[in-house]
């Protein structure tokens, strides 16, 4: 039984020197050096990449803290520059008013006045057309009460015409 062993033992260790030879074969065939070491270098530059785009995340992450810290004052500046500008268009807007009213009044003023000018003159005229007419028949009235009076007015208007000298 020794015997068989120690062939059986012999056998399984020549088995194993065979298997052996073919994966160091294998292994020189198809380079598995090269193959591990390009695998390895590709999860190198994905770690690195990984590596920078955290870097770059991480600060875009910053800059917009930044950003957002500022937020608060440019809103307050942007509300106070609102506030300055909707103060100026009222105030804008309240003197068009007043320069709008003033100009609405002196034209009131004008156009009263004018009316008031073209009232007096009508007035005048249709006075002046009533104490024509009455001076008239006050005059005929008298010349007919008085005819001695016919002389007279002629005499006025003989002596008014000498004194007018051309």
């Amino acid at each position: 039984m020794n015997e068989i062993f120690k062939t059986i033992l012999q056998s399984n260790v020549i088995n194993f020197l065979i298997v052996l030879a073919f994966l160091i074969f294998l292994i020189i065939k198809i380079n598995i050096g090269e193959k591990v070491e390009k695998i390895r270098e590709e999860i190198t530059s994905y770690i690195e990449s990984s590596e920078k785009d955290k870097q770059n995340a991480q600060d875009e992450l910053t800059r917009i803290n930044e950003k957002i810290t500022k937020l608060p004052a440019v809103v307050e500046r942007i509300k106070k520059s609102t506030e300055r500008n909707i103060k100026n268009l009222e105030e804008n807007a309240d003197k068009s008013a007043e320069i709008q009213k003033k100009d609405i009044a002196k034209n009131a003023q004008r156009l009263f006045n004018l009316e008031t000018k073209k009232f007096k003159t009508e007035l005048s005229d249709i006075l002046s057309e009533h104490s024509i007419r009455i001076a008239r028949e006050n005059a005929v009235k008298q010349l007919e009460e008085n005819p001695n009076l016919h002389d007279k007015y002629i005499e006025d208007a003989i002596v008014e015409i000498d004194r007018i000298t051309l």
